[in-house]
């Protein structure tokens, strides 16, 4: 059965089991013109429901699980206590203080402030390699947490069309596996950064450009390499927003990362800021061990050199070139297709993951609610499932790996949870590297694919099926 024929047959499906012209849809349809309010109230309090849920299952494992990132966040924040606006000259994390010798604080400054409100929180915490207070975790996790559970309010909120189907793509993301590992369990932070993104895209969706681009500012200020998308955003935008209209947008973007970043600079900290926030964290380089490796070319690269001995280590020198060269090549083409706001962020989120030599498992928290959206907004069948298929796909590395390794790596331990990790399939270990591999591969394929169809295709004007957003 060929892969067209399989969608067509799952959206038949779908569409007789809940389309509106089946049964159930029909019956939907009539209770809903019958009683918009009730329905209007039962769909708010399923969203509720879904929402406490989430929380609670969020919040049950913050406090049990953690690893040393936690760790290495909490002494971030004791040296922005103590240092203040010089804390960059200080992030290298080059003393003993830190419990990750030399992994440094390499982001902008929102995160670093919110994680000066959550010291505030627990003031007397304490972390080290072998151990996080559990008010910590608690306090670090908290803000990702609510991050969280706000985009799938949000998705909600900006999805057009039936309650149901708001209520669909919402619960695909407030109950994530990916979204609650890297919140609840390993304590990133990309949810945050993700929050902003898809705010401003949506605002952008809707015509209010101005606050998109301000929004986009703070996702920018709290992960750098969101900035990529945001470039793709612009460029889809500024045909429909006039050159005029596009640089009062730009303005407004330079003006809030200026608000954020002067006074960290202004006391003498230039370079150890512009170091932190511009350069690469980690030099191009092996991505060891394979098990979080998510850059498909990083991944192939660094099994060919542990598997066969192959030197492959000049390689990863290329990536960069590559990766500005396939940025503006992505970028000229969705200026002339003048691709959807939400396109334009997904492929240009896509294409760093598919060109840059390292990718973490918490990057890939940032492309999946774009993916959500762009699958709610569609109108094309196959760009639906597929897109809602590459959302779930990072999920499939859970039961690949021990995830109830951190649930015990760092004390207080919490090993009365491992029979539930295990009845879950969480507890796997001694998986051979090539299937990360495969799964790295994989997840790029997916990717390379998205864009393609979307220039092809599903981008193609003559195709388009989403109003432009109108400046305002």
């Amino acid at each position: 059965m060929s892969l067209k024929i399989f969608v067509r047959d799952c959206a038949g499906f779908f569409r007789r089991m809940v389309g509106r012209g089946s049964v159930l849809g029909k019956k939907m349809a009539s209770f809903n013109a019958r009683n918009p309010y009730m329905s209007q109230i039962i769909s708010l309090g399923v969203l509720a429901i879904f929402v406490i849920t989430s929380a609670y299952i969020h919040f049950w494992a913050a406090p049990r699980s953690t690893g040393v990132d936690p760790a290495q966040f909490l002494s971030f924040a004791k040296v922005f206590q103590q240092h203040g606006l010089d804390f960059y000259r200080y992030a290298d994390a080059y003393n003993s203080n830190f419990p990750a010798y030399g992994w440094g604080f390499v982001y902008p400054p929102v995160w670093l402030l919110l994680l000066r409100i959550a010291l505030f929180t627990a003031p007397n915490s304490f972390g080290d390699t072998h151990t996080v207070d559990t008010s910590w975790r608690l306090a670090e996790k908290t803000p990702i947490i609510a991050a969280d559970l706000m985009i799938g309010v949000l998705l909600y909120w900006a999805i057009p069309g039936s309650k149901w189907k708001k209520l669909f793509f919402s619960f695909l993301w407030l109950f994530h596996p990916t979204a609650w590992y890297n919140s609840a369990v390993f304590g990133q932070f990309d949810a945050i950064a993700a929050l902003l993104l898809l705010a401003a895209v949506i605002l952008m969706e809707k015509g209010f450009d101005r606050w998109a681009f301000g929004i986009a500012a703070l996702s920018v200020l709290t992960k750098q390499h969101v900035f990529i998308p945001v470039l793709f955003i612009a460029a889809a935008g500024i045909q429909r927003l006039g050159r005029r209209r596009f640089l009062q947008d730009v303005g407004i973007f330079t003006g809030v990362v200026a608000v954020f970043s002067i006074p960290f600079v202004v006391t003498g900290n230039i370079i150890p800021y512009m170091k932190a926030v511009l350069l690469p964290g980690q030099t191009p380089e092996y991505q060891t061990p394979l098990m979080y490796t998510f850059s498909g070319g990083g991944a192939v690269f660094t099994y060919l050199n542990e598997a066969f001995g192959w030197n492959t280590l000049g390689v990863f020198k290329y990536f960069i070139p590559v990766l500005i060269i396939g940025t503006l090549v992505l970028l000229y083409f969705t200026y002339k297709k003048q691709l959807s706001p939400t396109r334009a962020a997904l492929v240009g989120f896509l294409a760093f993951l598919v060109l840059n030599y390292r990718v973490n498992y918490q990057y890939l928290v940032i492309f999946i609610p774009l993916a959500l959206l762009a699958a709610a907004y569609s109108r094309f069948k196959f760009e639906r499932v597929f897109t809602v298929f590459m959302a779930l796909v990072p999920a499939v590395w859970l039961w690949l790996f021990n995830l109830a390794f951190w649930f015990y790596y760092v004390k207080p331990e919490h090993l009365e949870v491992l029979p539930l990790m295990d009845r879950l399939g969480f507890f796997h270990m001694n998986i051979p590297d090539y299937a990360y591999v495969i799964l790295a591969v994989g997840l790029m394929a997916l990717f390379i694919v998205y864009i393609a169809m979307v220039f092809s295709r599903w981008g193609n004007p003559k195709f388009k099926e989403l109003r432009p957003p109108q400046a305002t």
